[in-house]
């Protein structure tokens, strides 16, 4: 959802307490101005701070964070706050303790068996009630009502692998499409200010419907719906595919294509010692391996020579394919 460099959730924190000092103040506000959408999420927490923050009183805070984590949790113990790190060095943070989760992804319940989980400058993972897992991606949010059945109201991107309910189909209502599935894993990408919605099955089947029309996906499928002129239809599937945070897949996806998706999800910087290398072609799946495991893999598939050239920086050397 940011664009231009990710900004610390606790100097937006104490930006929005008004503990920030003028440097913290003009470069939050720098970063609003980079992009209407880092300006709307700034505004979303601006809301979210206001509601759960005012007013705040002396109290005491590890008093205060106890009773909240109890309320929310409730007697049956059916949500959850993700803990974060919290000191007692400004009286800011005697509602941080309690929002912070807000700004780096927070799951909460109170008095209902619905749960809204948001994640907003990073993806978060999560065990929903009928223990189906999710990854939410920044800038996104969902509300999963599990009473009785199971509906998700998703408002931007996330990744499901959802438990198998014969008896409880899992639905996913987003930007004007319903997703539908028994068990299986998915993703679904429908941010409000993108011009369609994308539907791709990892494997399973779903059924999308949309505008009036459905399609049946099964694992490898994608759909697109767009929304303008209310249309869905089926896409092929590209030759490399990232599923949650690091699961890789790439089917005869050109090794310039593989590397670009490595160095982006790793953080590293990986150089072809010729361009013959670049073009060649792989096919292989990746669960959340090591870079160093995933590379000596490319590597001996194809008896090229991995070079470790500074702490995060590789060489792959060879004839080519």
């Amino acid at each position: 959802m940011n664009e231009g460099a990710h900004i610390d959730s606790t100097i937006l924190a104490r930006y929005l307490s008004g503990g920030s000092d003028a440097g913290e103040r003009s470069s939050v506000e720098q970063w609003a101005e980079r992009s209407e959408a880092n300006a709307a999420e700034l505004e979303m927490l601006r809301t979210l701070w206001d509601e759960a923050a005012h007013p705040m009183p002396d109290v005491d805070v590890d008093a205060a964070w106890a009773k909240v984590s109890s309320r929310i949790a409730g007697p049956e113990e059916r949500g959850r706050v993700v803990p974060i790190g919290r000191t007692n060095v400004m009286r800011w943070l005697a509602a941080a303790a309690v929002l912070i989760g807000l700004f780096v992804g927070v799951r909460y319940l109170i008095d209902t068996p619905t749960e809204n989980i948001m994640a907003t400058t990073e993806p978060i993972r999560a065990t929903l009630a009928d223990s189906s897992n999710i990854v939410l991606y920044p800038g996104s949010r969902i509300t999963a009502d599990m009473k009785g059945h199971r509906n998700i109201a998703l408002r931007g991107a996330a990744y499901f692998e959802v438990k198998r309910d014969e008896e409880r189909p899992f639905v996913v209502e987003a930007e004007g499409v319903t997703v539908t599935v028994l068990g299986t894993a998915f993703e679904v990408n429908a941010f409000d200010t993108a011009q369609s919605v994308l539907v791709r099955v990892r494997h399973g089947k779903v059924r999308v419907v949309a505008g009036g029309d459905t399609v049946i996906l099964e694992g490898g499928g994608y759909a697109r719906y767009n929304k303008a002129a209310h249309f869905l239809e089926r896409m092929p599937a590209p030759p490399s595919t990232v599923w949650g945070e690091r699961i890789l897949q790439f089917q005869e996806a050109p090794l310039a294509q593989v590397v670009g998706q490595l160095e982006r999800l790793y953080d590293v910087r990986v150089r072809f010692a010729n361009e013959t290398i670049s073009r060649c072609t792989l096919t292989a799946t990746f669960e959340d391996e090591p870079i160093e495991y995933i590379l000596r893999i490319i590597a001996d598939t194809y008896g090229f020579e991995l070079t470790m050239e500074a702490p995060g920086s590789y060489l792959l050397e060879g004839d080519g394919c």
